[in-house]
């Protein structure tokens, strides 16, 4: 012991006690993770997942893009389509809504205008609104 510690009769912790610290510890850490996880991966709502199949330039202001969407039955789905140039750059957008469709996969064709000639069309994203 330092002098300090004896002076205020202040100890060093015993095994036990610093073995049920780390023990509280690692659990607090495991269920602050599994918190984390469990919110962001939201297991309730229903996963979507989109497919290009082909795109189709119209003339130089618009763009057809074609589609498949995958999702459970009779949920509505919202997806986000745009057209992009030579260089990559947005020069077309669209948040196109889908009706609850019977089967899982539907496919879908959207025409979108454009500020600039596009070079591609294809569908950014979806989501269950």
């Amino acid at each position: 012991m330092t002098d300090l510690a004896a002076r205020y009769g202040r100890r060093t912790a015993a095994p036990r006690t610093r073995r049920a610290w780390w023990i509280a510890g690692v659990a607090a850490l495991t269920l602050v993770v599994g918190a984390l996880w469990w919110i962001s991966s939201d297991p309730l709502s229903p996963t979507v997942q989109s497919q290009d199949i082909s795109h189709a330039v119209v003339d130089d202001s618009t763009i057809e893009v074609r589609f498949a969407v995958t999702v459970d039955p009779g949920t509505p789905v919202t997806c986000a389509v745009q057209a992009l140039d030579l260089s990559y750059g947005i020069v077309g957008w669209v948040e196109v809504p889908l009706e609850a469709a019977e089967v899982p996969t539907s496919t879908h064709a959207v025409q979108l205008r454009t500020a600039a000639p596009a070079a591609n069309g294809l569908v950014s994203e979806c989501w269950v609104p």
